[in-house]
């Protein structure tokens, strides 16, 4: 690729984080910043694979990934009280204090992502990473990144320690090499899709990586029914998320094992 080339993709991605921030700003909507996560995460990607060449590490402004950072936990919390809703729905009474406790949390990260948003970030950000752009990126650095990205998830499955921050960063990896290749088109794509598909297709990993975010989710709404919470609250929304909590606890065991069990027999 050249420095036109790359500066190409990378003005198309700022557009369309600049695209969803507004979208973001406007009414903290859970898709719109699901949408903007997306954006942001293929930008990086693609950042951390130019960075494999001699220009070093571009790095995305501290604003823009403060603005990632907040979004995603409000996101996670405003998924949390849809959960409880679905996980009550057969139950006369809701849990009122934890939900109320929720939106509280919501509320109280939204004025800091407002004023960072106020900032356009975006533009920020673009005139940081295009001082930052080589000249010229070569298909045989794609291939140094492959190669790093395969090597972290190959340790993991080596070791057998499949700790949850472990199947995280297995899920990490592989969403930077798929987020990546999708910016190639043409022979560069055909070339780079043999070492990051290793014979399988991409619905293969599309579903390997929808089954790693189900079980992140799991974990977020394990960890988002903190026992300090959960003592501030009433008997009944205690003993009644306390309930939950077991049930899911058992759901994340067991999609653990199904999930340990695939990467063991399907990752070469």
């Amino acid at each position: 690729m050249t420095r036109d080339q790359v500066t190409h993709i990378t003005t198309s991605q700022y557009r369309k984080l600049k695209k969803h921030l507004k979208k973001v700003a406007e009414d903290f909507d859970m898709e719109s910043i699901h949408q903007f996560r997306i954006e942001y995460e293929k930008l990086r990607a693609f950042f951390r694979m130019l960075s494999q060449g001699k220009a070093g590490e571009i790095k995305i402004s501290k604003p823009l990934k403060k603005i990632y950072t907040i979004s995603g936990a409000i996101r996670d919390l405003q998924l949390q009280q849809q959960r409880i809703q679905d996980a009550t729905k057969q139950e006369q009474k809701k849990p009122q204090a934890y939900l109320t406790l929720l939106q509280k949390e919501i509320d109280s990260l939204k004025p800091e992502l407002s004023e960072l948003l106020l900032g356009n970030p975006a533009t920020g950000s673009k005139k940081k990473t295009d001082a930052a752009i080589p000249d010229e990126f070569p298909l045989n650095g794609s291939g140094h990144f492959t190669h790093q990205k395969w090597a972290a998830i190959h340790a993991i499955i080596i070791s057998g320690h499949f700790s949850d921050d472990n199947i995280h960063l297995v899920r990490k990896n592989l969403k930077d090499l798929f987020y990546s290749l999708k910016l190639y088109k043409g022979i560069e794509y055909e070339l780079l899709s043999i070492s990051i598909l290793k014979g399988k297709d991409l619905k293969y990993f599309n579903q390997l990586l929808e089954q790693l975010g189900t079980f992140q989710d799991k974990c977020t709404a394990i960890a988002l029914l903190r026992s300090y919470w959960l003592i501030r609250l009433n008997i009944y929304n205690r003993s009644l998320l306390e309930r939950i909590k077991k049930i899911w606890l058992k759901d994340k065991v067991r999609m653990k094992q199904l999930l340990v069990a695939k990467l063991k027999a399907d990752i070469p």
